[in-house]
């Protein structure tokens, strides 16, 4: 099937990614706000809603799943850069230390647990929405693909050093290890 040229709700592939970037900076909740975003957009509430029913299970079924990802990924990035004017959405060292707590941080109250993700975002002042956001904009940059291929053009040496350097830091401070 050719994804770049097909639509769900007459929204394409490529549009329904600008319209998910477009909407980074909400909650899955505000659906109105979504119809608000996507009617600013062309596409009515009624496509929306069809085409993101449609889109999302197009995108969980693994015959499809990664030839829609090499669409809707570069996408969705382009987009959300455009949208933020390329800004960083927080810094690299904000980013290494949030990563490190979601990684190593423990329960207080069950120190065989880590904390969930979510209280960690919470307490950064990130919902999780915008945490993909943060998630997009630093992984290309990092670090290398499932594959370990490179993104073309995004990936920077010395800022992957740079987070390594500093994700061995937080970790050491969770974990109370001195060096």
């Amino acid at each position: 099937m050719d994804f770049s040229s097909h639509t769900i709700g007459g929204v394409g592939l490529e549009q329904y990614a600008k319209l998910c970037a477009l909407m980074a900076n909400t909650q899955p909740e505000e659906t109105d706000k979504h119809a608000e975003i996507a009617a600013a957009n062309g596409v009515s509430k009624e496509n929306w809603e069809e085409a993101k029913k449609g889109w999302t299970e197009m995108m969980m079924d693994p015959q499809h799943a990664m030839a829609i990802q090499q669409i809707f990924m570069p996408t969705y990035q382009k987009a959300l850069e455009e949208a933020s004017g390329g800004e960083e959405p927080c810094s690299l060292d904000n980013y290494a230390r949030i990563k490190a707590a979601m990684i190593y941080e423990k329960d207080p109250n069950n120190p065989e647990e880590k904390i969930p993700y979510e209280q960690v975002l919470e307490r950064e002042g990130f919902t999780p929405t915008k945490w993909a956001t943060v998630e997009s904009y630093w992984t290309p940059r990092i670090s290398k693909d499932e594959h370990g291929r490179l993104q073309e053009g995004k990936f920077d040496e010395a800022a992957a050093a740079k987070f390594g350097e500093l994700m061995q830091k937080y970790a050491d401070e969770i974990m109370g290890i001195e060096r």
